[in-house]
This record gives C-alpha cells, sequence and structure tokens, in this order.
C-alpha cells in the first residue's frame, strides 16, 4: 500500500515538474501581446527610450496610437518593443514637437510600420532630424495634419481630444515646448492626459486643464512643466514621469516630486524600465497595484 502511494506521488511529482518547466511563466504585464491581454479594454505603454518620450496606446478595438518615438539612439529598441507587442500598424503617429528626444527615432518607425496618418504640432524647428522626418512623410504619402486646440477625434470607442497648441508662442526660453501638442485621449470614465513637453506658458493658454485618471508629466517633469498647481487642477491618480537614468538635467525636478508625494499620487517612472497600464473604461490597473477608479470628467 505504502509502495503505491509512493509511486502516485512520483507520478504527481513528474507532471508538476513537466508544467514547471514547458509552460511560459509571465513576469510582468509587458511581456505579451496587448490586444490579447486587453480583454476588450485599452491599454497604454510608456516605453523606456532613455532621456525622452514614447507612447503606445493598444485600443479595444486593436487600433494603435504612438505619440513619440524617443531619440534617434532607441529607435531600434522601440521598433523592437513594438514587434514584440504584435503591432502590425501605427493608426496615428503622433509627434507632439520636433524636439530629437521624441523624434530622433521616427525614421525608423516609419521604415518599420505602415503608417494611418500623422499628428504634428506644426512648429518648424529647421533641425536635420525634423527635416528628415518631414522628408519622409512626403516621400511615402502618409496623411499629415497640424490639428489645434478644439479638434477631436473619435476612435472606435475612444475619444481624443487636442487641448494644445491654441496659438503659435514666440519669444521663451524654449519656443518648441511651449506649441507642444498636448492630448486628452478618453476610454469610458478613465482619462489620460499626455502633456508632452508643455511648459508655463503654453500652459497659460489651455487653463484650465480637464482632470484626468493618468497624467503623464510635463518635459519630464521639470519644474516649468509640472508644479503643486498643475497637480491640484488635474487631481491625477496616476502620473508618469518619462527620463533616463543620471540624465545631465537632474530630472526629475525635487519640487515636482516633492509636490507627487505630498499629494498622495501613485508614481511610475521610465527609467525603472517600460510599463503598462490597463483601463477597462471604468478602472485602470498597473503592475503592483490592482486598480484604482476612473477621474475622466
Amino acid at each position: 500500500m505504502n509502495l503505491d502511494i509512493l509511486k502516485r506521488h512520483k507520478k504527481i511529482f513528474i507532471l508538476l515538474f513537466i508544467l514547471a518547466v514547458v509552460m511560459p511563466v509571465s513576469a510582468s504585464w509587458i511581456d505579451s501581446p496587448g490586444k490579447e491581454e486587453t480583454g476588450g479594454g485599452m491599454s497604454l505603454y510608456a516605453f523606456d527610450v532613455g532621456q525622452g518620450d514614447s507612447f503606445l496606446f493598444i485600443l479595444p478595438g486593436g487600433e494603435t496610437i504612438l505619440i513619440d518615438a524617443g531619440p534617434e539612439a532607441a529607435g531600434k529598441k522601440l521598433v523592437r518593443e513594438l514587434k514584440r507587442l504584435d503591432v502590425k500598424k501605427i493608426d496615428l503617429l503622433v509627434a507632439t514637437h520636433p524636439h530629437s528626444d521624441h523624434i530622433g527615432g521616427m525614421t525608423r518607425i516609419l521604415s518599420n510600420f505602415p503608417i494611418g496618418k500623422i499628428w504634428d504640432s506644426g512648429y518648424i524647428h529647421g533641425s536635420p532630424i525634423q527635416k528628415n522626418f518631414y522628408s519622409m512623410i512626403q516621400k511615402k504619402n502618409i496623411p499629415f495634419g497640424r490639428p489645434k486646440r478644439g479638434h477631436s477625434e473619435k476612435m472606435g470607442s475612444v475619444l481624443i481630444e487636442v487641448l494644445a497648441p491654441a496659438r503659435l508662442i514666440r519669444g521663451t526660453k524654449r519656443d518648441a515646448n511651449n506649441n507642444c501638442l498636448v492630448l486628452s485621449i478618453k476610454y469610458g470614465n478613465t482619462s489620460f492626459l499626455m502633456l508632452a513637453d508643455m511648459e508655463r506658458e503654453q500652459r497659460a493658454t489651455t487653463a484650465p486643464l480637464p482632470r484626468a485618471t493618468v497624467l503623464k508629466a510635463a518635459h519630464h517633469g521639470s519644474s516649468n512643466g509640472t508644479d503643486m498647481d498643475l497637480l491640484k487642477e488635474v487631481v491625477p491618480g496616476l502620473i508618469i514621469l518619462s527620463y533616463g537614468k543620471n540624465n545631465p538635467y537632474g530630472y526629475p525636478h525635487k519640487k515636482v516630486v516633492s509636490a507627487v508625494s505630498a499629494m498622495g499620487i501613485k508614481r511610475l517612472d521610465t527609467k525603472d524600465g517600460t510599463v503598462r497600464i490597463v483601463s477597462d473604461g471604468e478602472r485602470i490597473m498597473w503592475p503592483g497595484e490592482r486598480e484604482a477608479g476612473g477621474n475622466g470628467n
């Protein structure tokens, strides 16, 4: 009888061992293609592109929005990440402004994916990177627009609203930053406010900013982009700070870090690696947290 029990236990042990070896274990939410994991919801990927910005929305219907493409050095890695997520096409590609840490990787994106249409801030910087970007758009004959404040579009069940630019701003320390494309992306009762590198001068043209469930901090967490007044206006449940390790600018600024902490806002930093946030239209979820309620109105 004891021998029979041992044999049964041995069989169970062997079966468990085979399952442990053969079945893949998901280490994090960003290991699998987004469309399957969203279960009809929407995913936001905040990519680790070093000192720069790049964000991918995968919508409930499978449509994709890519906002910025990081610096040129991150282009290859970004293409790999997108392919790993089974992205076949970028339905809307957004260039928030022409600084190289936002559009440096664009030529890689244009070379590797079909693009439905492109939105651009319309601010002419005149840099070789921007000229290259425009040249490729023209060569590929991709639909191109420069939407302004007040423009909105539905993409399936998701509403995209343009909050800025409201008008051309000149004479600031960083005019390109103050002429950014700023978007609000709403799904159900959840909303994502994408502030690009907006600074105080542009913010004055967008007041008041809408409340949002998730806030992409302006200008990598610099003190001229995100402050206590902005946080009190938007009241986000979660803030994303996009910046590179040991960056020479000292981002995020200690005042921003203190304000986020004082408000009790959950913070995710891309320098710690690419992160994924999921919305079912009522709540958002991310690694380490079960759920947080929407604040999209």
